[in-house]
Parts: structure tokens; sequence; C-alpha cells
């Protein structure tokens, strides 16, 4: 018989995936005599599943020859060896039909090779898999005297699912941490009156509210107001004119009952008004079953009519709306924003730690970083910093970029996408975003993606793609 030599290995794949996709490059076995048509491993469930076709077209096998193949899922949990793959000659298939079944396991699959003829072997077998391990192999040994020895023979890697490398990204440091608060007051004042009665209406606990607020801010030494504004906004009925003054006035009347009480410098305070609050009754209108909702709507988005006609449009021809509108949300329109814009002072690295889960508000985007390298890699506490700070930074590339990773150490790729569609476009994105696609079972978009990681310097991505080519 010819020496039956191995050949041509499987590309290894590193990560451990819910499905995998088929090599890219077939296996030939015996010599070159079998060649691996189809290979796909799959995993849920509990179980790694591997699926294979083995080509014997171009196999002659000797009438005393038995070749035995034994596929084997390793992990950190052992060695665990599946179904046997036995392909006899014409007098070894005589002698296992007559009963010979030395060196072979129960459940083999068993095949005479019939030489020069086309001939395919189908292969399934499951093996149970803890979710819990992310990392497995799967190889086939090929035993070439067919006698079970485990040692002796070649031994050909389908398949190794490593966790891909992640690349986090420290964030830029805040040169001044400025934060605002940002809040709706409705004051009550008397019918086309200025002055401001605390105890009138719903005034004590709008107030109270306002108060409150600012003097929170103030309190905390940590803390330092840098402006207060106050922003008023009257209804649209009554002419412009009046509504501009009301406005006005009473923002102003405001800020000087809250200046006095917070006992601030008149320096720190500015106010704006808005005379009629057009968008807001919009708003109403838009979340509403008016019947005259569209033409009314259509009245107020006219460019060509002064706020007066506009007013008086809706009043003539939509009077019941109308009515309706004066009763219902008018009072809402008249309210009093107020903005509150403040600095934090910057924080060591065991402060930010007992922020983190207290006042994350107070900490920059670089502050919850470092507090998350101060945790192990991976552990709850880790985990828990980064989404803290997405959940502050919400639209920041970088902390979407690093919760992403979080999610995909953990191997939850459908927890990182919704991160990895706003992480951007760096070369530590694009090889999140290629692990997405290996925990998906897309080993070709996640080559692509670590080949421009790798390309631009990113020596994760440059590992990665190592392991999936």
């Amino acid at each position: 018989m010819k020496a039956i030599i191995s050949s041509i290995f499987v590309a290894a794949v590193a990560t451990a995936v819910a499905a995998a996709s088929p090599s890219t490059e077939p296996t030939r076995m015996a010599g070159g005599g079998i060649r691996l048509d189809s290979l796909n491993i799959s995993r849920g469930g509990g179980f790694v599943v591997l699926n294979m076709t083995l080509n014997l077209d171009s196999l002659d096998l000797p009438a005393n020859t038995r070749l035995v193949y034994t596929p084997m899922l390793a992990s950190s949990a052992g060695r665990q060896p599946m179904p046997q793959i036995v392909i006899n000659g014409r007098r070894q298939h005589i002698m296992f039909e007559r009963g010979d079944r030395s060196g072979l396991a129960e459940g083999a699959t068993v095949v005479r090779r019939a030489n020069g003829r086309a001939q395919s072997l189908p292969y399934r077998a499951a093996m149970p898999l803890g979710e819990e391990l992310a990392e497995y192999d799967i190889t086939i040994h090929e035993d070439l005297c067919g006698c079970g020895d485990s040692l002796d023979g070649n031994n050909y890697l389908l398949r190794r699912r490593r966790k891909p490398l992640m690349a986090f990204v420290r964030p830029q440091a805040e040169a001044l941490k400025e934060r605002h608060i940002d809040k709706t007051a409705y004051i009550d004042f008397p019918v086309d009156r200025t002055e401001l009665h605390p105890g009138y209406r719903r005034n004590p606990a709008e107030l109270d509210s306002i108060i409150n607020t600012i003097n929170m801010v103030k309190a905390d030494t940590n803390l330092s107001i840098r402006h207060i504004e106050i922003h008023g906004f009257a209804s649209p009925e009554s002419p412009y004119s009046h509504n501009d003054y009301l406005a006005r006035e009473r923002a102003r009347t405001l800020k000087d009952y809250v200046r006095r009480l917070v006992s601030l410098d008149d320096s720190l305070f500015s106010v704006a008004h808005t005379p009629e609050n057009w968008q807001g009754l919009a708003a109403f209108i838009k979340g509403s079953n008016l019947d005259s909702r569209n033409a009314i709507l259509a009245i107020i988005d006219d460019p060509n009519l002064d706020p007066d006609t506009r007013e008086r449009k809706i009043k003539t021809n939509h009077p019941d709306d109308y009515r309706f509108m004066l009763a219902t949300w008018y009072p809402a329109l008249r309210r009093s924003d107020y903005h509150i814009s403040y600095t934090v002072r910057p924080f060591s690295v065991e402060e930010a730690r007992r922020l983190v889960f207290t006042k994350p508000q107070q900490l920059s985007l670089e502050e919850m970083f470092l507090v998350a390298q101060a945790c192990e890699p991976g552990s709850a506490e880790f985990n828990e910093v980064m989404e803290i700070a997405v959940r502050m930074f919400p639209h920041d590339a970088t902390a979407n970029l690093n919760a992403a990773c979080t999610r995909l150490n953990a191997g939850d790729a459908k927890g990182a996408k919704p991160y990895l569609d706003k992480a951007g476009d760096s070369p530590q994105a694009l090889n999140a975003r290629a692990a997405y696609h290996q925990l998906t079972g897309n080993d070709e978009e996640a080559a692509a993606l670590y080949r421009r990681a790798a390309d631009a310097g990113l020596e994760q991505a440059r590992t990665n793609l190592g392991n999936i080519k």
C-alpha cells in the first residue's frame, strides 16, 4: 500500500459561536485519497454538532487495510471522543461482518470501500458541551493501522473556537466637566398680571421645586454653579404684543424671587422669553384626535400668517376645537423652564469608584473608564461600570464601543449589537463588529472587518484574523 500521509489542515477558527460556517478549504486525508467535501459545526442547546461528508472517490484501499477516524471534542472539561468512522478494505469488511470488532468502539459508522467507484460517506455526531465553555477544539484522529491506537497516526484540526480579543478605548479627558439640569415649572400668575404670589394655586409646590433643585447643586461641594437661565412662555390667546410683555416680565419676576431665596449673585442669572408657545400647542395637537387636527396644524405652519392672524383664523374656523384647546392645553403652555449650568471638580480613581454607583452624572467618561480598569477585567463590577458609562453618555462612540466589548467578551452578541451601531468606525470598532460576526457565525464578514482593522495597525485584529483564516 502506498504511504498514507496527511496533507492539508482545515483553517483554525478562533471563537465560540452559535453556528459555524463551513470550512473554506477541504481537508485531504489518507495521503490525499479522502477529501472532506463539507464541514459544518454548530452549537446550541448544550451540544456541539459536527456534520461532514467524506469523499472516497480517490481512495484506493488495499483489501486487508482498515482506516479508523475518531473525531474529538477538546475543551477545559477534557477530551471527548465522538463515534468513530471505519473504512474497510474488502477482506477487512468481511472479517468485520463475521464479528471482528477489535479496537472499535460502539456506535461506529462502518463502510466498505468499493475501489474505483464514486463513494461519499456522510457523518453527523453531537457531543454535550456546557454553555459556560466558550473555547474548544474539534480534531479528527487518523489511525492508519486500524488498531484503534489513539497515540499513533495523524491528527487534523477541524475547528478551533477561541474568544476574540477585544480592544477597549480610553476616552478623551474632559478639560472642564460641564453639566446641566433642565426642568419646567408651572407658575400661576393672576390674569394679565406679572406679580408673583407664592401661595397662589399650585405655586408653593412649583416654587419649592425650583429652590430645592438650585440649593441641591449649591450645597454639593463637588459642584460650582456657573449660570441659571429662566425662560418664560405665554400662551397664544390675546394680542401678541401683550403676550410678549407678560412672558418677559413674568420671567424677570420669577428670576428675582428665586435669586433672593437661593442667595446667589444676580450675575449668575439671565432671563429669556417666548411670547407665544405655538410649538408646545402644535405638539399637543399632533398627539390628539381633534376633528380639525390637520387643518389647525396647517394654519400654525403657514409662514404668511402673523401670530394674531393665526390665532384669529383658528378661533373663527374651528371654534369648538379652539374652546377645547383653550380650556385643556393653554394652561400648560404658560410655563417657566429653568436651566442650571454647573461644573464638577475632577476626581481620583478612589473617589470616582465611590461615586460611580451613587452619582455617576458627576464623573467624566474617562474617570469611569479608569474605575473599570481598576477592576478585574470581565468581572461583574467591570461590566457594570461600562454599562453605567454608556447610560450616562448614550451617544458617545467610545462609551458604546466599550460597552459592546464587554458584551462580546461575555459571548453576548445580541446584547452588543445596539452598542455597535453607535460605536463609530475606528479600528477598534471594526474589530468589535468582526467579533460580532464571528459570534453569529459569519466568518467571512468577520475576516473582512478584521483585515481592515489589522491594516490600520490594530494588533488584536491581526491576531483574530490569523485565527479564522
